[in-house]
């Protein structure tokens, strides 16, 4: 015979029937599921132990119990979410849910308080007297809520929550992204003005005290990125709401911040034949030569599947994929490859299905950041110029294919580039033919 919870009924002893958990016979010989609250969702639910009728015969305490069972487990589970949050406004509204109903708890919510709801709120909150907060039951009294509080934190997770993409790799950067703005900004501003008082007192002086802090350690454009960030949540929010309120971070300066055309520079001629040598018959040789001659980005590299290859037209379809997905929409593109790139490429693929990654040990998460760390190594040995770079073979496959009279269209539909205007949007783009008679003169 089940047993219900310790304090049960004595009667379930003489029962020759089997009693799912929690279930007691009351004296009428109804049939009522009973459970005790846990100590600390006590004051939450105003009440020690929940009842349940589950009817006048076996059959029907069998047939009403999974559902009884599941709703007092959801409002465990609920309660104890708002438990942790400790908002007092979520509390008033939990309490008088499970008291009076939903519906209550909405109309309160709302404002729409008639004087029937207004007695019984008063009348409850005499009962509950020593079980919950004195600010609980006042606000239980007054049939008043406090005002919901929305805070930046709230905002920044808010933001995540509405703009996630999918992408396993891009959420989590954003993600991690996110959260250091908001210990940064706990750092700068105090965790009160973060997680305490409304989005709406966070004022322009705060934001310049959180810039200020970030350029203690971080480089101007580092401090843009990261200030974009919540630059973009907070209009986010704003619109998402209908909110014509002003966004302290929109336009605010960082001195220093900013691209420029010395942020990264090309690689000379000189340049490229150091690193010839330095990654000739090393691990990075494969890498370093499809970035030399396609201008791929790293993150692209480092996702190609074997059916992304194409031996027919000899080219690489660089296209999102369960590897990574790509910066932008201009980035899917089809990129032509000279005979030496598709050889060495196929030496990867070789007993491979096409679903297959090419570079299995950086097809992962955070596998470009591992694939530039290390091929960074052998670069640094030869090239020790902060402002040179991976990224510089993309630059210096820019200033060739210029250089080499190819139309700027042409070169930004090679590179991946987001091109501007009408007429770049209609079509099907340039041919596999015209990209690699630009790139021929490149190579």
């Amino acid at each position: 015979m089940a047993t219900s919870d310790d304090d049960s009924s004595n009667n379930l002893e003489d029962t020759p029937m089997k009693l799912p958990p929690f279930t007691e016979i009351k004296a009428d010989g109804h049939f009522r599921y009973r459970r005790r609250v846990p100590k600390k969702l006590i004051a939450l639910l105003g009440k020690e132990r929940l009842y349940r009728n589950l009817g006048k015969t076996y059959d029907s305490a069998l047939r009403n119990w999974p559902a009884a069972h599941q709703e007092i487990e959801s409002l465990f589970s609920n309660t104890a979410v708002v438990a942790e949050k400790q908002g007092e406004r979520e509390k008033v509204l939990l309490l008088v849910a499970n008291h009076f109903g939903t519906e209550a708890a909405e109309l309160l919510a709302a404002g729409q308080i008639d004087e029937s709801l207004s007695m019984a709120l008063w009348d409850f909150s005499d009962t509950i007297e020593g079980k919950v907060s004195k600010t609980t039951q006042a606000k239980l009294a007054n049939a008043s809520l406090p005002e919901e509080v929305i805070n930046l934190g709230d905002v920044l997770d808010a933001y995540y929550e509405g703009n996630t993409s999918g992408s396993a790799a891009k959420d989590h950067r954003q993600k991690t992204r996110l959260e250091r703005c908001k210990t940064d900004l706990v750092a700068a501003l105090g965790r009160v003005k973060v997680y305490d008082l409304p989005h709406t007192e966070i004022s322009r002086k705060d934001a310049n005290a959180y810039r200020d802090h970030l350029l203690k350690r971080l480089s101007p454009s580092s401090v843009l990125r990261n200030k974009n960030a919540i630059n973009a949540a907070l209009n986010w929010y704003l619109k998402e709401h209908g909110l014509e309120l002003s966004n302290p971070f929109n336009g605010m300066l960082v001195k220093g911040a900013g691209a420029s055309k010395d942020d990264r520079l090309p690689l000379s001629d000189e340049d490229i034949l150091l690193l010839n040598e330095t990654y000739r018959g090393t691990e990075a040789e494969v890498y370093y030569l499809l970035l030399r001659e396609t201008g791929l980005r790293v993150s692209e590299l480092a996702g190609i599947q074997v059916g992304d290859v194409s031996l027919q037209d000899r080219s690489l379809h660089v296209q999102p994929n369960a590897i990574r997905g790509l910066k932008t929409k201009g980035s899917q593109r089809v990129i032509p490859l000279s005979d030496t790139s598709l050889a060495a490429l196929q030496q990867h693929r070789q007993g491979k299905d096409d679903g297959d990654p090419v570079f299995p040990r950086y097809a992962r998460t955070n596998g470009n950041t591992s694939l530039s760390a290390m091929m960074m190594k052998h670069f640094r040995k030869v090239i020790t110029d902060p402002k040179k770079s991976l990224h510089s073979l993309r630059h210096r496959m820019k200033d060739a294919l210029r250089n080499s009279g190819c139309g700027d269209e042409l070169g930004k539909s090679i590179l991946g580039h987001t091109t501007a205007g009408v007429s770049a949007r209609y079509g099907s783009g340039h041919s596999v033919e015209a990209m690699r008679e630009a790139l021929e003169k490149v190579w």
